[in-house]
């Protein structure tokens, strides 16, 4: 036998329903709902008005009458300020912090610089007086609805703390910092402690290269490697918070040098910015000529011209990304074999990666491994920029607020 719904269950999965048609809509009426949601008229009036006295929805006018001229229909939207976000991303070198409201528009920002000697208590800090410059900006922290942060290293999301964080050492393991915060900032609502990757691959999906894909992967590198995993529309993190430490994955157990694990061959040593480097001045005997001698050397953004040197036919900077993307392609073709991806989306200094690269790489992953299988997995570069982590924080909040 089926069990039937209790009033106070169905009550809340209509007005999940009403409310989700209102966040998508621009202006809707009560007649274009019910179409909407196969719902009576009075039972959807009844939610709207709920949504009213709440602050989620406003009345905005009266939209054009029926044919046959009868009464004009009151409209109704969402209302995006009826709740606000604050995000933060802890960069290496900065902390970013954002308000948003309820479509995840930024309404105000704060960067604040950081360095890796900075202690649990100094984040701390710097968070609080983050907080206090977003309220004298116009953060109402009556409407706050939830607190993210999107931190480096291991992280357990269930309690909030940071496991361990290679970038700052001083903060020792298992920092507390989701109940550091409450109790800084006292703040009783709910606070949201992550690896930020995990939110950039929100992102990618609520608004990204991914958009209504279900299994997704996105792939970050420059000074490090890690991947942000969704699979059928669920965030993995794993038992011990270690889903998405791809930089480990050891790839060529014969390189010579270490990782800053103390293994040989992982996929962060294989592709990282200093490697390439190394490999660009181990070359300038035997291309003298080179582009990326030329003007200033690769000084500034150095992988931009590297890619970009590629992109013009460099012969160094050819066979530099030649051996690079064998490696990425290695690499990727481990994650499509794990986690059978829909598509993979590449930030950081490879989501600028440009044409050369992205061509040799998508040729690659399908030289890898199992041959006779074509292997249809887009893979592209994000359309974000370092804005990724906050965004998808955002979104996230904002997706657990109204669950």
């Amino acid at each position: 036998m089926h069990e039937i719904a209790k009033p106070k269950t169905l009550r809340l999965a209509n007005g999940k329903v009403i409310l989700d048609i209102l966040r998508a809509s621009e202006e809707i009426s009560i007649a274009e709902i019910s179409a909407k949601a196969v719902l009576s008229k009075t039972t959807i009036t009844k939610i709207i008005n709920q949504f009213l006295d709440k602050g989620l929805a406003v009345s905005v006018g009266k939209g054009s009458s029926t044919g046959e001229g009868g009464k004009k229909p009151a409209l109704y939207r969402f209302n995006e300020r009826g709740g606000f976000v604050l995000c933060y991303h802890i960069f290496t070198d900065e902390l970013y912090s954002v308000t948003t409201d309820l479509r995840f528009s930024f309404l105000s920002e704060v960067r604040v610089p950081i360095s890796e000697t900075e202690t649990a208590g100094g984040i701390i800090d710097k968070i609080a007086a983050s907080y206090q410059r977003h309220v004298e900006q116009g953060l109402d922290a009556e409407k706050l609805i939830g607190i993210a942060v999107g931190a480096h290293g291991i992280t357990n999301f269930r309690d909030g703390v940071v496991v361990s964080s290679p970038h700052f050492p001083l903060w020792g393991d298992n920092l507390r910092l989701g109940d550091m915060l409450r109790e800084k900032l006292a703040y009783g609502g709910p606070v949201y402690i992550d690896n930020q990757i995990r939110f950039q691959v929100f992102a990618e999906k609520v608004s990204g290269a991914a958009k209504d894909k279900k299994n997704i992967i996105v792939v970050e590198g420059g000074v490090g490697l890690v991947a942000g995993v969704i699979v059928k529309n669920e965030i993995k993190r794993g038992v011990h918070y270690l889903a998405g430490e791809i930089g480990h994955m050891i790839i060529n157990p014969y390189e010579e040098e270490r990782c800053a694990c103390g293994g040989r061959g992982c996929f962060e040593t294989m592709v990282s910015v200093r490697r390439i480097l190394r490999l660009i001045e181990e070359r300038r005997a035997r291309f003298p000529a080179s582009l990326l001698f030329r003007s200033g050397g690769m000084n500034g953004a150095p992988m931009q011209k590297v890619f970009g040197a590629a992109d013009g036919g460099d012969p160094l900077a050819c066979e530099v990304v030649d051996d690079v993307s064998k490696w990425f392609a290695i690499g990727l073709s481990n994650l499509i074999l794990t986690y059978d991806p829909e598509i993979i989306i590449l930030q950081g200094v490879y989501g600028k990666s440009g044409r050369y690269f992205m061509d040799r790489l998508r040729d690659q992953v399908n030289d890898v491994s199992l041959l006779h299988i074509k292997k249809n997995v887009r893979i592209d570069c994000s359309r974000f920029g370092g804005e990724a982590g906050i965004f998808g924080a955002a979104a996230y909040v904002v997706s657990e607020h109204f669950k």
